[in-house]
């Protein structure tokens, strides 16, 4: 059984439900990418309908003018630039009025977004057409039409799981020969963003831009910190001084037996595996499957199984998985039978809710901190690069054009970012102003790891389980085990 799959998708439908008001209509996600990210719908938790993925703040760019316009005119003798997606997308050539869009929210961004797009076929002499292929269908006309030297689309939407590939197998094309030197993408990046990985060789994908909601961090129970005479975590990080030590001090301290029944009831951490390996991971400098190479073996990624196992099994002060109830380790936290945890932010939110619906509050402060400094980090705070990447294949062309035309019409707002990116709702789910920074400085370094995305590969089953439910393996055992199942799937990956 595919452990780590059933249980994700379970959570992340509970995230569907969440942020449903952001989906205006679009279709229903089949997988994902990570916890808490909903990658196929292409909704944000900005609460924009383009699918953006929030990783990096921004702010209004200083050009704001019609008559100051970066991009020269050209005719682009009529051609039409189809990008392909998954949904319906407004707005585009084929809409003339705002209310074409059933599920138009702002009247005045509609309208901006509508003007926009004539405004472009008027200045280029060109139309913008949006094609919903599906997503079985989007996955096969990348893999088809392109290789055969005709792509059906100028621009591709992808997710990481067949985007990657994608540009591995030479389907794309390198940005940075195409794209042209006044753009935005490689200079001031409020209208769109790259995607940086020296794994690929260059920059292929990019997306738009947004503020960042997307990062990984811990919760913490700080009305419990402070009965137990704890410094606040943020206060440790700040000093540099949030290390996996006091870390894992900390939890060992949570870990109590309140009612002297002889029974743990409060452990001092609890959480779902896949935000706490890559937290830990990624802020030891460690990977699982970020390139062609296997990184289960690597020192870092080993150090961070042997700190899971020391936690689980020797100090016993994280609480125990539960294999069958996803939401039992996901949540447990709002019930008080966990200091820390793993947290996110629809999460936070939802128990906060419930509480108020039930009549009252959380009986306690949370907020939040990142993932501690392992003995191989390099001191920065990183987060898993989630969400849809554009792309624009190979066979495209005039390529540099048809991307400033995309990039012009993206900015709709004209550099205007406040009326693209809505905090609100991802603000709501904080109790502190401090929590809300926190949350935007974990989203801004992103790092890029397929180990949850990887066909053949399944860290639950051949780690996780062994090591912390049925505790059959030591680290070296399992992981020694596991190097050759993930190779042969990287192997199988990289040659899509």
């Amino acid at each position: 059984m595919k452990k780590n799959c059933r249980k994700v998708i379970a959570a992340l439908l509970m995230l569907t439900m969440l942020i449903v008001f952001a989906s205006c209509g679009k279709p229903e996600s089949k997988n994902t990418a990570s916890i808490g990210t909903n990658t196929k719908t292409g909704v944000t938790d900005n609460g924009s309908k383009e699918p953006v993925s929030t990783e990096n703040e921004t702010k209004p760019a200083e050009q704001t003018a019609e008559d100051e316009d970066p991009y020269p005119a050209f005719d682009f003798g009529g051609r039409t630039i189809k990008v392909g997606i998954w949904w319906d997308y407004y707005y585009t050539s084929a809409h003339t009025k705002i209310t074409d869009d059933p599920g138009m929210s702002n009247a005045e961004t509609a309208q901006m977004k509508l003007d926009n797009v004539r405004k472009i076929e008027k200045k280029y002499n060109c139309r913008i057409e949006y094609v919903n292929l599906g997503w079985n269908g989007i996955i096969e006309s990348i893999n088809t039409s392109i290789a055969a030297g005709s792509p059906e689309c100028d621009i591709y939407l992808t997710d990481l799981q067949f985007g990657i590939p994608a540009v591995a197998n030479g389907l794309a094309q390198r940005l940075e020969d195409i794209v042209p030197e006044y753009s935005d993408l490689f200079g001031k990046q409020v209208v769109l963003k790259p995607l940086e990985t020296k794994e690929l060789g260059g920059t292929y994908l990019f997306a738009e831009q947004g503020i960042p909601m997307s990062g990984i961090y811990l919760g913490y129970n700080w009305t419990m910190m402070e009965e137990l005479g704890l410094e606040d975590p943020q206060e440790l990080y700040k000093k540099g001084q949030w290390t996996w030590e006091k870390f894992r001090e900390y939890a060992i301290a949570g870990t109590r037996d309140t009612n002297n029944d002889g029974t743990i009831d409060v452990y001092g951490f609890g959480g779902v595996f896949p935000d706490l390996v890559n937290g830990l991971m990624m802020n030891n400098n460690g990977s699982i499957a970020a390139g062609k190479q296997e990184g289960l073996s690597s020192k870092e990624t080993v150090e961070v199984f042997e700190l899971i196992n020391q936690m689980y099994n020797i100090d016993k002060s994280a609480r125990p998985w539960n294999a069958e109830d996803w939401n039992d380790n996901l949540l447990a936290w709002s019930d008080g039978k966990v200091m820390m945890w793993t947290a996110q932010a629809w999460a936070l939110k939802q128990e906060a809710d419930a509480a108020l619906q039930e009549g009252s509050e959380l009986p306690f402060e949370y907020r939040i901190v990142p993932y501690p400094f392992g003995p191989s980090s390099d001191k920065k705070v990183y987060s898993p690069v989630s969400g849809n990447w554009y792309m624009i294949p190979v066979g495209v062309k005039d390529a540099g054009k048809v991307f400033q035309i995309f990039e012009e019409f993206m900015n709709w707002h004209k550099g205007d970012t406040s009326l693209r990116d809505d905090p609100s709702w991802f603000e709501s789910c904080f109790q502190r102003l401090e929590d809300v920074e926190m949350a935007y400085e974990c989203g801004k370094n992103l790092k890029l790891d397929l180990w949850m995305n990887l066909p053949g590969f399944d860290f639950g089953e051949t780690i996780w389980w062994p090591i912390v439910v049925n505790k059959d393996k030591t680290v070296s055992q399992a992981v020694e085990a596991a190097k050759p199942v993930l190779q042969d799937a990287l192997d199988a990956f990289w040659k899509k």
